[in-house]
This record gives structure tokens, C-alpha cells and sequence, in this order.
């Protein structure tokens, strides 16, 4: 920012806002002592902007003397000196005191970050609030001057890491709106989480105007749709179980930054293992709490004196997550989803936000819908995306001996485990061609729209139909191991010109080992089953006889040899020269699918802006492996 602009930004600030008559009193303290203190920020921030200013140095000694537990802060001023915002916005975080700030007129520039030190935020309607980046000036060289622009993104990120923390999104995002000095309305400021209500507002006003009836230790609040953060009677950013997740989620990355890339001792991993317990619990308990701050009706003595309509049912987390998925900005009660590490086989530190498990259903239910070998094989979800070696055990070919009395166990062999590596590939809803969901403002406006439903139908549908066909065909390295890989070698494979034959199919089931018959499955594609289905014998009746369960006339059951069908599409056909087209056996003993249980979407509505539409992109991480090739025998296609 140019100094003239500066200067002229300053005196644009002094007649915003009327200055107080008293020297040096841009702040006013009132009640100190009782049981609910006043504090008036009325005026230009710092010491710089006229002879009736003075530093925040006290402004916190006044503070300090405030001894009521509770504490209105008034604001009506344009901002001013960046450090002294800094440090009034610290001792207000640190003050015993539970603080409700009231943006009366304006709070522009630092004045804006300061009011983020508020339990709670009240703006009254015809109030605004701006954000800007950090400006300032400087006379030098033009190494100052760059060292100077240095400083000033630092300080600018500064502001932007408070609005983040507060209102939720990032660091960014942030930025991006401080560049282009930003101006909200009361309402834009509730939907961008810089504020949690409006003032009055229905239903607020009817809880204000009956309680100024009566005496109150705490002023009551009631949260609205928009509210970013549960209202109690001590702010939860401010202390409990936010900061105790602040403190474990920062105790835990001291203990990776401390090994400096060496392997964990036993006594780390001991303590990073705890913590992640505790992490967990700490994550539960606030979930609750904010479950039970979204249920709590208006106090009975507000409801005696007034009728008040019953609270709005919310759905809580999944409730939040749609208002991300329609707005792209992220809130409060997401913020812990937020992904900071996408630690994983052939993954990057892509952010976005974990899903919540309603949400997540819906996905994964289109996922599970989509390949239907993912259905039957072994499957199990982690936490992380740590390499696991997963224990196998082939002891189809010992048996027991019989020892005569007395005499010594002679023979016999140790049980031989091996072991099947499973990472965590990274699978991204926008494919080879880099194209996200692509969805208009239009519909995301409209409240009717199942944007949840939408998102996670196409986003879950992209990513399951890439992992079909790895479960199936997967070369492995860069890819999961399939179940019908290339590198596999067959038990039976198809004459010259691949015809099905009644004796190829029996010669299938007899490469199967006995021991996995009684949960044995075939699995194949649609084409391949209709080949098939066309087989007939010398009578000319097809040798498949598909019969509907009786009375009910619906869709005849796919049985093969007795065995079910499972139709997969990621299966080649076996006209295809050379392909492993068919496996049969037990599917749960042949193959493994792990999946990292932290299912992310990342929410653009940038890119597109200009067109309308916001994008969308999701991505898990998953493995699969086979991990006992005896339990199954393969069928391939002739190369002729």
C-alpha cells in the first residue's frame, strides 16, 4: 500500500468515527468491579493518529484491573497500529473474564481482528466490518523497501492465521479476501463466521427483549443457523477442548519433528500412541458438547416471560459440512476435519476436509454399489497410511502323524507365514484428465438441492470405478496387486479361440482346492457370464438353468456349479486374448482391501468463479492384495 493511501485511509478512519472528547481515551472502561464489566473501543487504534491516542500498553493495564467475570466489548473503531491490535487481541484471549464483543459501527482493519478474541460476536444490523492486508511505510533503499514487503506479508498472514482460527478456512483463503480490502454487512460478516449474530434479529430479539426484563449473571444467546462456534458460558475457543486438542495435536508433531527422520523408539511410540487416544477422546467430548449446545432450548426464564418458538433442530456435524459443501468456506465446527498430511504411497499433502460419517455412508455406498468383487473380499479400514505388512498362512499341504507311545514326535514342520504389503495409494475423484465435479451457485443456492447426495454420488461412482478395475487388474508397484493380474499364471486357460465349454468350467472348479468350496464365488464380467449363459448341450437346452424364486416372478439367481455369481466389469472378457477373465473360490480368503478410513473432499469455489459454478474433488486412500493365492483358481483367455 502506497503512503498516500495510507495516510489518506487514516484520515478516512478519523471521520468514520467519532472521536471521544476526552484526551487520549479511544477506550473506556465501565463496571470494572461488578459483576459484568463494559468496554468501549471508540476510536483509531495505536499513538500515531493524533494527540488524543495512546498505546495498547494501556489499554491492557485496564484490562488487567477488570475483576468481573463477564465483559461486553463495544467497537466502533477504523483499526489502526497492527501490534497494538495484536497485543490488545492477546490480552483479551488471556483475560479471566468471558468476553462478548458488540460491533456497534464499524470494526475495520486491526479493530476487525480484535473482535475475534470474543467468546461471542454480536453485530448490529447497520454495522460493517473490513479486512485489508498490513500496510505501512518506510524510507530507504530498495533493500528496505523489500525487506520491508517481507514484513508485511508475515503480519499479513498473522491476521489472516486470527480470522482462520476464529471463522474456520485457511490461511489462504483469508488472504485472498484481505488483498482486495474486503467490507461485510452484518449478514456477510454471520456467514463468513466473523460474526455469530446479528443484533435483534428474530429469534434474538425475542431472547433480548425478554430477558432485559430480568436480572442476569450471564447475557443470554441464542445461536442461529449460521453460528460457527457453540455458544456456552465460557467460549470453547477459548479454553477446554479446543486447546487441549491444540496442545496433543502440537505434542504429537513434536514427537516426529523430534526423531528428525530416524525410526520412533519404543518409548515415543508408547506416547505417541496415548496421545492419540487421548486425541480421539478429546474429539468425541467436543462433538458432544457441540451436539448438546445445538439441542439446548431458550432459557425457561425467557420462555416465562415470552413465547418463544421451539429451537431449531440441527444435524450437527453433517449439517456443517453441507454449508461447506455449498459455500466452500469452511466454519468452526468443521475444523477439525481439516486434512493437514495426506501420508500415503504416491500421495501429496493435498488438504480438504474429512468427511462426516453421514456423508461418508452415502459415498461409500455408491462405492460398494459400483465393483462388486470390492463386496465380497476381505476388507478393513485404518486410521492412517502407514505401510502394513499383513500376515498369510498356507497350510493346505500338512497334516498330522500318529506317535507311538512313549516315543519322540518325529517329522512334521513349522507353520511358514509370509506377508502382503498394503500401502495407501491416493485415489482422486478428478481422474487422468484433471476434471473435478463441476456444480452451479444456482443450485447450490437452493435449499432443496441434495448437494450431499449429488457430491457424493458422482464423486463416489469416479473413485470406485478406478479401484475396480486395480482390485481386478492392478499391476502392482505403482499400483494395488489384482486379484486376476497379468503377472498371475493360470490354473486353466481356454483352448484356441476361447470357446466356453461345460469341461472348462468343470476344470475350473477342480483347480480349486477343496478346503475354500464351501464359500467359493465366481466372480466375472457381464459379458463373459452371457457367454456363458449361451452354452447348450446336445439337446440344444442351455446347460445354465436360471430359475426365479417362486410366486415372487423376479431377477433368476446366477448360479454356476452351484456357486454364486458375482459380476464385476473390471474383469476382461474371455475374448480377450490372453486375459485372466474369471476367478472362483473363496473370495474373503483369496483377497484383501485396506482403506484409510479418512475420507476427504476438497471444496473449490474459486476456479470457476467466473463461470458460476464451484468444483469438487474427492480422494481415499486404499490397497488391495491378494493374500492367499490357493484360495482361488483363475481362468485365462488363449493368446490365438
Amino acid at each position: 500500500m502506497k503512503p498516500d493511501k495510507l495516510l489518506a485511509l487514516a484520515d478516512r478512519g478519523r471521520k468514520m468515527v467519532r472521536r471521544p472528547e476526552n484526551r487520549g481515551d479511544w477506550f473506556r472502561v465501565a463496571n470494572a468491579d461488578g459483576e459484568r464489566a463494559e468496554l468501549f473501543i471508540y476510536g483509531a487504534i495505536g499513538d500515531y493518529w493524533g494527540e488524543d491516542d495512546v498505546t495498547a500498553a494501556a489499554f491492557t493495564r485496564a484490562l488487567r484491573g477488570i475483576t468481573a467475570a463477564a465483559l461486553d466489548l463495544h467497537i466502533n473503531s477504523p483499526g489502526g497500529l497492527v501490534f497494538d491490535g495484536v497485543a490488545i487481541y492477546s490480552a483479551l484471549r488471556n483475560h479471566a473474564a468471558t468476553v462478548d464483543v458488540h460491533v456497534d459501527g464499524v470494526a475495520a482493519s486491526a479493530a476487525s481482528f480484535i473482535a475475534m478474541a470474543g467468546d461471542t460476536i454480536t453485530i448490529e444490523k447497520p454495522a460493517k466490518m473490513m479486512i485489508h492486508d498490513a500496510g505501512g511505510i518506510v524510507v530507504g533503499n530498495a533493500g528496505d523497501m523489500r525487506e520491508m514487503a517481507d514484513l508485511l506479508d508475515e503480519l499479513s498472514d498473522t491476521i489472516a492465521g486470527i480470522y482462520a482460527d476464529r471463522a474456520g478456512g485457511t490461511v489462504e483463503s483469508w488472504r485472498e479476501a484481505m488483498k482486495t480490502e474486503t467490507w461485510y454487512s452484518s449478514a456477510d460478516a454471520v456467514t463468513a463466521g466473523l460474526a455469530d449474530r446479528v443484533a435483534n434479529d428474530t429469534p434474538a430479539a425475542v431472547a433480548v427483549l425478554a430477558s432485559a426484563a430480568a436480572p442476569r449473571t450471564v447475557a443470554p444467546v441464542v445461536a442461529t443457523a449460521q453460528s460457527t462456534t457453540p455458544v456456552t458460558a465460557r467460549g470453547s475457543h477459548k479454553e477446554g477442548t479446543k486447546v487441549e486438542i491444540e496442545e496433543i495435536m502440537a505434542a504429537l508433531k513434536a514427537i516426529i519433528d523430534g526423531a528428525e527422520g530416524r525410526t520412533l523408539t519404543d518409548e515415543e511410540v508408547k506416547r505417541y500412541e496415548a496421545l492419540e487416544v487421548d486425541l480421539a477422546q478429546k474429539r468425541t467430548e467436543k462433538i458432544r458438547n457441540r451436539q448438546v449446545a445445538y439441542e439446548t432450548p431458550v432459557r425457561d426464564s425467557i420462555q416465562a416471560a415470552v413465547h418463544v418458538a421451539p429451537p431449531k433442530q440441527d444435524d450437527g456435524l453433517e449439517k456443517a459440512f453441507e454449508a461447506y459443501l455449498r459455500t466452500g468456506q469452511a466454519n468452526a465446527d468443521i475444523a477439525d476435519l481439516r486434512v493437514t498430511n495426506a501420508q500415503g504411497a504416491a500421495s501429496d499433502p493435498a488438504g480438504g476436509y474429512t468427511v462426516p460419517q453421514g456423508f461418508r455412508q452415502k459415498l461409500v455406498d455408491v462405492m460398494k454399489a459400483y465393483g462388486g468383487l470390492a463386496e465380497a473380499v476381505e476388507s478393513f479400514p485404518t486410521d492412517t497410511g502407514n505401510l502394513i505388512e499383513y500376515p498369510t498362512l498356507d497350510d493346505t499341504a500338512t497334516s498330522g502323524t500318529i506317535t507311538a507311545e512313549g516315543a519322540a514326535i518325529t517329522g512334521g514342520a513349522d507353520m511358514t507365514f509370509g506377508t502382503v504389503n498394503l500401502g495407501a495409494f491416493k485415489y482422486t475423484s478428478a481422474g487422468a484428465s484433471n476434471a473435478p465435479l463441476k456444480v452451479s451457485v444456482e443450485l447450490l443456492q437452493d435449499s432443496a438441492f441434495d448437494i450431499a447426495g449429488l457430491v457424493a454420488g458422482k464423486l463416489g461412482t469416479r473413485i470406485a470405478r478406478k479401484q475396480a478395475t486395480d482390485w481386478v487388474t492392478g499391476a502392482g508397484t505403482t499400483l494395488p496387486f489384482g486379484i486376476a493380474r497379468s503377472g498371475l499364471t493360470a490354473d486353466v486357460t481356454l483352448a484356441a479361440g476361447n470357446p466356453i465349454t461345460y469341461q472348462k468350467l468343470l476344470d475350473i472348479e477342480t483347480a480349486l482346492d477343496p478346503a475354500y468350496e464351501q464359500n467359493a464365488s465366481w466372480a466375472m464380467s457381464k459379458a463373459t457370464w452371457q457367454n456363458i449363459r449361451a452354452v447348450v448341450g446336445s439337446d440344444g437346452r442351455p446347460l445354465v438353468q436360471e430359475s426365479a424364486q417362486a410366486g415372487i416372478g423376479g431377477r433368476p439367481q446366477r448360479m454356476l456349479l452351484g456357486y454364486p455369481v458375482i459380476i464385476d466389469q473390471a474383469f476382461p472378457s474371455n475374448t480377450t486374448l490372453s486375459a485372466k477373465f474369471a476367478v472362483l473360490g473363496d473370495l474373503k480368503e483369496a483377497y484383501v482391501i485396506r482403506r484409510v478410513s479418512n475420507l476427504v473432499v476438497v471444496v473449490n469455489p474459486y476456479s470457476s468463479a467466473n463461470s458460476g459454478q464451484v468444483e469438487y474433488v474427492a480422494w481415499e486412500r486404499a490397497d488391495g492384495n491378494v493374500q492367499n493365492r490357493k484360495a482361488y483358481s483363475l481362468a485365462a483367455a488363449n493368446a490365438t
